[in-house]
């Protein structure tokens, strides 16, 4: 049971996504108090808050974040605050650049099981690191296979092109590139194009 007291930051811009996070962490920790973030400034702002919070989970993507560059400053501001990272971005740079700042005690891919992130909260609260949580995720899931022409919508939509798009340039229907986007969804286990583009092809 968490100490009554304990005060969680939760920085995130996708309200919904903030909202899921919230209830996830009420569910494990009694007692505890979500502050909340949708940008980098705002973020830094509620570190700075009294009483200060015993753990911060962040999302790398959000307006002002630059890839995550700013937590090497809310590092150096707030050396005591633990982070576990939850991102979408997830390639060996930007996991490699995270872990290396003294204050991130993990790194979860926003495609992780629920209870991946609950048992890194748990183990940050103790003050315990964790390895890169994809190992985890991978552990849960069989390996991803991509037809070719699941991987050639993937590419276009890497490139921001809508469905109607994607259809026009590979001489399909609508219809058919949304059902190859459903398979892909699944086959990836996301839940957004952001997701799907952006899964195991982050580039910096």
């Amino acid at each position: 049971m968490a100490d009554p007291k304990t005060r969680i930051l939760i920085a995130d811009d996708h309200a919904l996504v903030r909202d899921g996070m919230r209830a996830l962490v009420a569910g494990v920790l009694d007692g505890v108090h979500c502050t909340e973030a949708a940008d980098a400034e705002t973020l830094l702002k509620a570190a700075a808050s009294e009483p200060p919070a015993q753990l911060a989970l962040i999302d790398l993507n959000m307006p002002g974040m630059e890839k995550g560059f700013r937590l090497a400053e809310l590092a150096r501001r707030h050396p005591g605050l633990p982070v576990v990272v939850i991102s979408a971005l997830t390639s060996p740079d930007v996991v490699r650049r995270m872990l290396a700042l003294p204050n991130v005690y993990a790194f979860v891919p926003k495609s992780a099981p629920s209870d991946t992130l609950c048992a890194v909260i748990a183990a940050a609260l103790r003050g315990e690191r964790t390895p890169f949580a994809q190992q985890l995720a991978d552990a849960r899931r069989p390996d991803v296979v991509l037809t070719p022409r699941m991987e050639e919508v993937r590419q276009l939509l890497r490139q921001g092109l809508s469905n109607k798009r994607i259809a026009s340039q590979l001489g399909l229907s609508e219809g058919t590139v949304k059902n190859y986007m459903s398979e892909i969804f699944r086959a990836l286990n996301v839940s957004n194009r952001t997701q799907a583009a952006q899964m195991d092809a982050d580039r910096l």
